[in-house]
C-alpha cells in the first residue's frame, strides 16, 4: 500500500479485501470506504472507488436498503437493474442506525476505515451522530465526503436537490432540447454522474494529502455546484455580450455546421470546426456551387448565415443513407458520426476493443473508463445485507487483535 495513501498506524493487509479488482490494477487496494449513499451520484462514486481496488462497505437499513433496489422492472436477482448498474464490487451490511447497537457497529466500521461517503438528507447525520464534526472528532484520520443537492450554506441548503430539480434551478434544462420547444432533462442523470466524478477527485486528492499531514479532511460536493460550474462557457459567453443563453438542440452556438441532420435512413452528426475542414465538407457533399462562395469561407460568416447554410446541408444529406454520408465525410477527414442507440453503441467494435462492457448472466454492465482494458473484474451488486456476518466477524477479529497488541 502506498505510503501516500496509508492510514496512520494501519496494517495494509487487514483491509486489503479483493472485492473489486484484478491483481494488475488495484491502486486503492487497502483503502476502506464506508458507503452511506443511495440512488446515483454517491453509489456511482463509491463503485468507481471499488473498481480501483478499494474495499467498499455499503451500509443499508434492514429490509429497505437503498431505495433504488425497487426501481424496476427490470430486476436482476430481486434488485433493480438500475441498482446493479452502480453498486457492483461492494459489500452490503444491514445496520439499524435508529438504535444504539447499530450506531456502535457503525462507529467500529468508521474506526477501520479511510473514507466515509454520505448523501443523507439535511439534518439526518446530526440526529444519528454521523455528522462530519462528531465523526472526525472520534476518527481524525477519516476523509469525510458529503454529497448534497444545493450545498451546506445559502438559502437553498435545506432544499431537496434531485437531478431534475437541479437541472432546472441551475439553468441546464433551459439550454437542453430543441429551440422553441419545451425544456427537457438529460437522457441520463449526467449531473449525478459528474458530481460522483467530482467527489472521486476530491477523495483521491485528500488521500494524497493525508499521506503528508496524517489527518483526514471534509469534502463537500453538491449537484447544484456541479451543474452550474458545467455551464461555464455558456455563462461567460452570455456575460461577454453573447445574448441570453438558449437551447440549440444538437447544434452549437458558435460553430456552423455542427449538428445532427436527417439522412434517408436515420440521423448523422457532422461538423466543420475550422475553415479548411469546411472546404473539405463542401467537396464531400458536392456543394461547391451552393457553398463555395466567399460569404461561407469563415466560421463567422457561416454562423451569420446559419439557417441558409444548414438548409443547404440538410438538402444534400436527406436523400443519402447514413452509411454513405459517413463514408464520404470520413474520406475527406470531416467530423461525422451516425446517431446510434445505446444498445447499438454497446455492441460496437470500439466498445469491445476498449473493454467497456462485461456480460454477467446475459446482462451487459459497463466498466468505468479507468478500469476498462485493465483486466478488472468486479463482483455483482450485493444482496441486501449479504456480507453482514462476514463484516461483523472481521470487526471482531480486528478488535481482538487490537486488544492483544495493547496488552
Amino acid at each position: 500500500m502506498s505510503s501516500a495513501l496509508a492510514r496512520p498506524g494501519a496494517d495494509p493487509d487487514i483491509h486489503a479485501i479483493s472485492t473489486a479488482s484484478s491483481p494488475d490494477f488495484q491502486p486503492l487496494a487497502g483503502v476502506r470506504v464506508i458507503d452511506f449513499t443511495r440512488v446515483l451520484a454517491g453509489p456511482y462514486a463509491t463503485m468507481t472507488l471499488a473498481e480501483l481496488g478499494a474495499d467498499v462497505i455499503k451500509v443499508e437499513m434492514p429490509e429497505v436498503g437503498d431505495e433504488t433496489r425497487a426501481w424496476g422492472p427490470p430486476f436482476i436477482d430481486h434488485s433493480s437493474a438500475y441498482f446493479h448498474a452502480v453498486n457492483r464490487g461492494k459489500r452490503s451490511i444491514e445496520v439499524d442506525l435508529s438504535v444504539e447497537e447499530g450506531r456502535r457497529t457503525v462507529d467500529r466500521l468508521l474506526a477501520s476505515a479511510d473514507v466515509v461517503v454520505e448523501n443523507f438528507r439535511p439534518g439526518v447525520p446530526e440526529r444519528l451522530g454521523l455528522d462530519a464534526e462528531q465523526v472526525m472528532a472520534r476518527h481524525p484520520q477519516l476523509i469525510y465526503a458529503s454529497i448534497t443537492g444545493f450545498g451546506r450554506s445559502g438559502p437553498m441548503a435545506s432544499d431537496a436537490g434531485t437531478e431534475v430539480i437541479v437541472e432546472a434551478e441551475s439553468g441546464l434544462m433551459s439550454v437542453t432540447g430543441e429551440p422553441g420547444a419545451a425544456p427537457v432533462r438529460f437522457g441520463v442523470a449526467m449531473v449525478d454522474i459528474a458530481t460522483g466524478l467530482t467527489m472521486i477527485n476530491g477523495i483521491l486528492a485528500a488521500l494524497v494529502e493525508r499521506g503528508r499531514t496524517h489527518r483526514g479532511r471534509r469534502i463537500d460536493v453538491s449537484l447544484y455546484a456541479t451543474a452550474l460550474s458545467s455551464l461555464g462557457t455558456v455563462i461567460t459567453a452570455s456575460s461577454a455580450g453573447g445574448g441570453p443563453p438558449r437551447s440549440w438542440g444538437s447544434a452549437h452556438p458558435s460553430i456552423v455546421p455542427y449538428r445532427a441532420f436527417a439522412a434517408a435512413d436515420g440521423y448523422v452528426v457532422l461538423g466543420a470546426t475550422n475553415d479548411a475542414m469546411f472546404r473539405r465538407l463542401v467537396v464531400a457533399l458536392d456543394l461547391a456551387e451552393e457553398l463555395g462562395g466567399p460569404e461561407w469561407a469563415t466560421n463567422a460568416g457561416r454562423v451569420e448565415g446559419r439557417d441558409e447554410l444548414e438548409e443547404i446541408v440538410q438538402g444534400a444529406v436527406a436523400p443519402v443513407s447514413v452509411d454513405q454520408v459517413v463514408a464520404r465525410l470520413r474520406a475527406q477527414r470531416v467530423l461525422v458520426a451516425p446517431v446510434l442507440r445505446p444498445d447499438e453503441a454497446a455492441a460496437s467494435e470500439q466498445a469491445r476493443a476498449l473493454g467497456l462492457l462485461v456480460e454477467e448472466d446475459g446482462v451487459l454492465m459497463t466498466r468505468g473508463p479507468l478500469a476498462a482494458g485493465q483486466g478488472v473484474s468486479m463482483s455483482a451488486a450485493p444482496a441486501l445485507g449479504q456480507h453482514t456476518q462476514e463484516i461483523l466477524a472481521e470487526l471482531s477479529a480486528s478488535d481482538t487483535e487490537g486488544r492483544e497488541a495493547t496488552s
